[in-house]
């Protein structure tokens, strides 16, 4: 089965380069290169293809020798994606005070630990799902279990660190699907590079509405205060972060740092931790204590309801259609609860719907 995976993955990162299977023989697929690599019409990669013997992971090693040859990538870094079925960070320094000397071990230690403590954050997002939350949920340390950090190279400034790929760090359940590593490294890569694009280099920068609803995936306090601290640990030295995988190959720069960049990020979360109070997606649950409108054939029928947002009773108004209005009046007449799914913005004394995506009306 694993011999299965590693045939896979090789196969998948071909194609993801743009490589294309030509042909299957008895013992190997012949795959030609893109024209964007120089080679002759003639060239073919032959991919061993006999996962079933036990010589096949020792035969795959030299294919991942003829790639990193091409690719001038290390052939380490390729069989852990490749045979250990993992994803690779790399997080590649540029700093003029230690690019010609031995880097300090204080500066990899201060590296290592906020690297972790933004993959811890970043998996802790993936969980939630909040802007921004206090609790740290059991996942995240699963994740992290599963994170390995290569050992530097002398004198060097590149960090890689081996992520999980297709471990399941959230278990399914009845109402919310499974999380496996991937998504939290592709959470990852997303988060930082809207980041450093839209946040580092603004000037004055205050997220409005529309904008932090359009990139609620992308918003979290949690995260962009980690990724101050990196940058902050590093002296704002120039950085490339890269994700690698079998189907991706992301990378996002921050470049020409300094702390008047870098504290966009705080000025970034103070707006995020204020806007909270106004705008947030909630699960509510309450009973209606008003019908403000009545016509069944109109799509501005509006409803009053009393549940419970953040620990505190609240009042939602709702905009209901046609359909809606007829259960929101069955559950008034006989003090039902309803559930709605909402993307709700805070009044002076009460919250309304920005977005409602989801109305229903429940049995007690």
């Amino acid at each position: 089965m694993k011999n299965q995976l590693i045939y896979k993955n090789i196969t998948d990162l071909l194609i993801s380069r743009d490589w294309k299977k030509q042909e299957v023989r008895t013992k190997y697929d012949l795959f030609v290169p893109p024209s964007k690599l120089g080679f002759s019409d003639t060239y073919k990669l032959y991919i061993y293809n006999k996962y079933e013997n036990s010589d096949y992971e020792r035969e795959i090693l030299k294919n991942l020798n003829i790639v990193s040859q091409i690719y001038s990538e290390d052939i380490d870094e390729l069989a852990s994606i490749i045979i250990e079925d993992r994803q690779i960070l790399s997080f590649h320094i540029e700093n003029e005070n230690i690019k010609n000397g031995h880097p300090s071990i204080p500066f990899f230690n201060t590296l290592i630990n906020k690297s972790k403590e933004l993959l811890q954050e970043v998996a802790n997002f993936s969980v939630i799902k909040q802007p921004h939350f206090f609790d740290s949920k059991d996942e995240a340390e699963r994740y992290l279990n599963y994170c390995n950090f290569f050992k530097n190279d002398a004198g060097s400034l590149i960090t890689k660190i081996q992520l999980p790929n297709n471990e399941e760090i959230k278990e399914k359940t009845l109402f919310e699907n499974s999380i496996i590593g991937r998504e939290i490294n592709l959470n990852l890569i997303n988060i930082t590079e809207f980041i450093n694009t839209e946040i580092i280099g603004s000037d004055n920068f205050e997220p409005t509405n529309v904008f932090l609803i359009q990139n609620r995936d992308l918003v979290s306090v949690n995260v962009s205060n980690k990724l101050k601290d990196l940058y902050t640990g590093i002296e704002y030295a120039d950085i490339e972060i890269s994700l690698k995988g079998t189907q991706i190959n992301q990378i996002t720069t921050a470049k020409e740092l300094n702390r008047e960049k870098v504290n966009n990020l705080s000025t970034f979360s103070k707006t995020i931790r204020e806007k909270m109070k106004e705008i947030s997606e909630n699960d509510v649950y309450g009973k209606i204590v008003q019908l403000k409108s009545k016509d069944v054939d109109s799509d501005q029928n509006m409803i009053l309801i009393e549940g419970e947002i953040k620990k505190v009773r609240s009042k939602i108004s709702v905009k209901l259609n046609s359909d809606q209005i007829k259960l929101a009046a069955d559950a008034f007449k006989n003090n039902r609860t309803v559930l709605i799914n909402a993307i709700l913005e805070k009044d002076k004394t009460q919250y309304k719907v920005v977005e409602l995506k989801d109305f229903k009306t429940l049995t007690k």
